[in-house]
């Protein structure tokens, strides 16, 4: 017996012909990248449930195997019947055809739909529609359940406009979905329309589109907090290591590269599980997610502030430099230092530009001593101006990435560096692209974080320019332009 529509969980049966995308659909909307996806006709071959928190559920179903020979039997079952319970039909056609193999298929995607689960009939619009389509089209109108039809692309053939005429006499509403680069705000759109086929199922959609955007709220802050962390700690990270050591010299700076690379590497990573993205790839020491490097000339080119910017980010760390200075003075120091700091700063920006500065060695002695009286060598903090923003624009890009990434998508993710740079910088969410206020407010941040003194309050600010800036980013469609 069907449920009571009004008291039970939205459910959807996705449907369709086979190898028309319906798998794909329901790993996009579902975010899960786990869901069997093959290019082979009839991988799915029994249903697959997906419960989206308590809020709805999917069933991943089979495709048709035998429609035309199934709606010969059922039309005329349904006009002898006159349609008084349309589902008993096929609760009747499911139990005669038990164990009978032509119609298996067809008797596993019934089984939600006399459940009282609505139709998603999923249709590739890149191919002709042929009779079979039609007598799927027909099957699911007996059904008398809500129906959505979706038409999902797969490739550029486009015959999707005789898809919406034939589809429009059957289903309750018609949309264009790419499964492939569908963004949250799609599936938002979708899970709209949905409520908008059924009223009893209204509330309990509405309910859901408010939770999702309640959870993709609390992901950007976390996201956030994940880029702030990395920053603090990369503007920090120091390698020391016994100056008799074997390890001295250039080994010590491969040891720094090393640890701030896996440093991000480790961020970028925890960006992707965020959001769902189990099969997008960021390992340290195996392939990296961007086709450069973090040190590599490349990334220096392609990301980061320009060079009046950075003579701008000068002044303003040399400035903070003088500031300290002068209150550790408790102002003795008349100011000289400020300005005399702003003004050293903005000139080795203007120098360096956007070159990487080398790595220097350090002497130091260190409190309590390492082995033989103490004296150590030292790689770190790294102080060039631009590391931050170009850290920061990475961790942007991977963002941008995994939100537009579909998760029904299988194929292995390498960023090409300068092209998402390009494609943020169009869209204006690149690091040069940021207000001249936010840009000189973050600017300061890093300076305190530098010499350890990002207090509480810092802290928070970092983390809520960066999240405005992912919410930006979160608003752009960018899917096409990042492919």
């Amino acid at each position: 017996m069907e449920r009571d529509m009004t008291d039970a969980t939205p459910t959807f049966a996705i449907v369709g012909a086979v190898n028309h995308g319906k798998s794909s659909v329901v790993s996009t909307l579902a975010e899960n990248d786990q869901v069997r996806i093959s290019s082979q006709p009839g991988e799915t071959v029994e249903c697959q449930r997906f419960a989206l928190h308590d809020l709805f559920v999917f069933y991943d179903t089979p495709g048709f195997q035998n429609a035309i020979e199934a709606l010969a039997e059922l039309a005329p079952a349904a006009q002898a019947a006159q349609a008084a319970d349309p589902l008993a039909l096929f609760r009747e056609f499911i139990a005669r055809h038990r164990g009978d193999d032509a119609f298996e298929a067809e008797r596993l995607l019934f089984q939600p739909v006399v459940g009282g689960a609505g139709i998603i009939y999923v249709v590739d619009g890149s191919e002709p529609l042929l009779e079979i389509h039609a007598a799927e089209m027909e099957i699911l109108r007996l059904t008398g359940q809500p129906r959505l039809a979706i038409i999902n692309r797969t490739s550029a053939d486009d015959h999707v406009q005789d898809w919406k005429r034939r589809l429009g006499l059957h289903f309750n509403a018609v949309r264009e979905f790419n499964a492939h680069h569908a963004t949250f705000a799609d599936r938002l759109e979708l899970l709209e329309t949905l409520a908008g086929i059924e009223q009893s199922w209204k509330p309990k959609l509405t309910r859901a589109v408010a939770v999702f955007r309640d959870e993709w709220d609390r992901r950007l802050g976390e996201c956030a907090e994940i880029i702030v962390e990395l920053l603090a700690d990369a503007l920090t990270h120091r390698e020391v290591a016994d100056v008799d050591s074997r390890l001295a010299g250039e080994k010590l700076k491969e040891r720094f590269v090393a640890a701030l690379t896996d440093r991000e590497t480790r961020s970028h990573r925890a960006i992707i599980k965020l959001f769902g993205h189990s099969r997008v790839q960021a390992e340290a020491g195996g392939q990296q997610l961007f086709d450069s490097e973090l040190f590599s000339a490349d990334t220096w080119r392609a990301f980061g502030l320009d060079e009046r910017q950075l003579v701008a980010a000068g002044a303003i760390s040399g400035a903070a430099a003088g500031v300290l200075f002068d209150l550790a003075t408790i102002g003795h120091s008349i100011g000289i230092p400020t300005a005399v700091g702003a003004g050293a700063g903005a000139i080795t920006a203007f120098v360096v530009g956007k070159r990487r500065p080398e790595l220097k060695l350090n002497a130091r002695w260190l409190p309590g001593g390492l082995r033989l009286g103490g004296r150590a060598l030292s790689v770190g903090p790294y102080p060039a101006l631009n590391f931050p923003w170009i850290l920061l624009d990475r961790a942007l890009g991977t963002f941008a990435y995994v939100i537009n990434r579909a998760h029904a998508r299988r194929d292995e993710a390498t960023i090409q560096g300068a092209r998402m740079q390009a494609t943020m910088e169009a869209a204006g969410l690149s690091s040069t692209r940021w207000g001249d206020t936010p840009r000189r407010h973050c600017e300061r941040i890093f300076a305190l974080i530098r010499r350890g003194k990002m207090r509480g309050e810092e802290r928070r600010d970092l983390r809520e320019l960066i999240r405005a800036r992912l919410a930006e980013v979160s608003a752009a469609k960018l899917a096409a332009a990042l492919d």
